[in-house]
């Protein structure tokens, strides 16, 4: 989702509170984020909805990846096999990994 940013993008945070009603709409239709400013620098954007949810799972994965990355450069990670011989131990008889069990 990349966005080009014009200066119809960036306001400064008084023409922002008198055109909100406006930029709103005009965000809903057209997606388009909307920088803020206040004293001349970035202090807010806006963005649908949608792609702030976006970026909030992108994060999180990115974080999740990282952190994976950071446990198997440090040696913590287990053999794939081992995991399985463990999860069937654990779950051994549970109705999800025996398909026989009735489920009830």
């Amino acid at each position: 989702m990349k966005h080009a940013l014009t200066a119809t993008n960036i306001l400064p945070l008084a023409d922002f509170k008198a055109r909100a009603t406006e930029l709103l709409n005009a965000q809903r239709e057209f997606g388009e984020p909307i920088v803020i400013t206040q004293n001349g620098k970035a202090a807010a954007v806006l963005v649908p909805p949608e792609e702030y949810d976006f970026l909030v799972r992108r994060t999180a994965f990115v974080g999740a990846v990282e952190r994976g990355l950071a446990d198997a450069d440090a040696g913590r990670s287990r053999d794939q096999a081992d995991v399985a011989v463990q999860i069937i131990t654990v779950f051994e008889g549970h109705r999800l990994l025996d398909p026989r069990i009735a489920e009830n």
